[in-house]
């Protein structure tokens, strides 16, 4: 038993936590399998009740099968997905092949990652590559000045959120808005507009910037060797 007014350890404060996150993680797992239990249920029922009716269905790759080709994005993806194949397939032997053959490892292997993506972000969105830079930049250097404060995710969150809704009210942004001077690069866009599949990057930064705060702050980790990898 504990006195009245005796501190808690660690171990008996970490055991106690174990319960709680076991049955967190059965609810979220619990909800997951609902939702998406339904959602097909669902999607399954309409094409089945619906079929001819439902603007936008049209004749899939499975015979007696009905794709929902009315979301514009959806159908673009599906209309791109074998030249999107071909790229991906593209990237990685190039990648993997630079990687083995020139025996690269660790930070050699990440700056050609990183300069074939840039080539193939470049050829998707132009100039506003630099706007993508510009909002990882500053979010990198969010996480690593606010990271040992335990607002830090808050800040994370607020900016993530601010910059999604600066970048929809905005439309991605006009080069004029910062100057005449370089109105001109709004003539090279690129093919695809860059704030439309941006919140998939704003997850991953959003997910990055609280993983190392709480990595910071958890006994789990070795700290020296956390900063010197993501450093």
């Amino acid at each position: 038993m504990t006195a009245p007014g005796s501190p808690v350890s660690p171990g008996a404060s970490k055991m106690s936590s174990v319960p709680w996150k076991r049955l967190e993680l059965a609810a979220l797992c619990a909800y997951a399998v609902v939702f998406y239990s339904a959602m097909i249920q669902r999607s399954l029922r309409l094409a089945r009740d619906y079929t001819g009716k439902l603007y936008g269905l049209r004749a899939g790759s499975i015979p007696g099968r009905l794709n929902d080709s009315s979301d514009g994005q959806w159908r673009n993806f599906r209309g791109n997905l074998p030249v999107l194949t071909v790229v991906m397939a593209a990237f990685l032997i190039v990648a993997n092949g630079l990687r083995y053959g020139c025996g690269l490892k660790g930070r050699g292997a990440s700056l050609v990652w990183l300069i074939l993506s840039l080539i193939y972000l470049c050829y998707l969105h132009g100039a506003c590559v630099g706007f993508i830079l510009v909002i990882a930049g500053i979010n990198y250097a969010i996480v690593k000045l606010f990271a040992r404060y335990k607002y830090c995710t808050g800040i994370i969150w607020s900016f993530n959120l601010a910059m999604l809704t600066l970048n929809r009210v905005y439309e991605g942004y006009s080069f004029s808005l910062f100057g005449q001077q370089l109105a001109f690069l709004d003539n090279y866009r690129g093919t695809f507009r860059w704030h439309i599949c941006f919140n998939f990057v704003v997850l991953r930064m959003i997910s990055f910037g609280c993983d190392y705060c709480w990595t910071l702050s958890s006994s789990h980790f070795d700290h020296k060797v956390l900063c010197t990898l993501i450093t």
